[in-house]
């Protein structure tokens, strides 16, 4: 089994649905489309996540729950290189791009996970998980536990 992480809000923790990026779209998917992000290592999620939050709630950093996910053995991948994207990956260009591609992931339903390179840090690979795929049920959270960002990530006041 391979085994990835998400950050999520306390509340939205155990819920593997998509539905937290369905109304609004997020990079690798469209308004209307659910998608589940997360990413081989913790690490990853944090830096994700952290670009990700209102500057609001980067003055006093919020408490979340790390999820650990397990992907079943025999799930079908698709691998999204950097060769297909524009080489300004935080450009509109690319977001149309990335767009594109998890929506025709999504409506192909032929692999359950699809790994993308993080804008963040593009040597390394979030996953992307189709809650609508028919292997989702083979999916399970194995932990959960409290994560506190480190202070010295909060950004200080004035």
């Amino acid at each position: 089994m391979t085994l990835v992480w998400r950050l999520a809000w306390p509340q939205f923790a155990a819920e593997l649905d998509g539905s937290g990026n369905m109304r609004t779209g997020a990079r690798w998917n469209s308004p209307g489309r659910g998608a589940i992000y997360a990413s081989f290592n913790l690490s990853l999620c944090v830096l994700e996540t952290l670009a990700h939050l209102h500057p609001v709630l980067r003055i006093n950093l919020p408490v979340l729950r790390a999820v650990r996910i397990a992907i079943p053995d025999g799930a079908s991948r698709l691998d999204i290189e950097l060769s297909q994207l524009p080489s300004d990956l935080a450009g509109p260009k690319a977001q149309r791009r990335c767009r594109e591609l998890g929506d025709g992931w999504l409506t192909a339903q032929e692999h359950l996970i699809c790994t993308v390179p993080s804008v963040i840090v593009p040597q390394e690979r979030n996953v992307l998980i189709n809650p609508a795929h028919r292997w989702m049920a083979e999916v399970t959270i194995v932990a959960t536990e409290t994560f506190r960002f480190d202070a010295r990530l909060a950004t200080p006041l004035g």
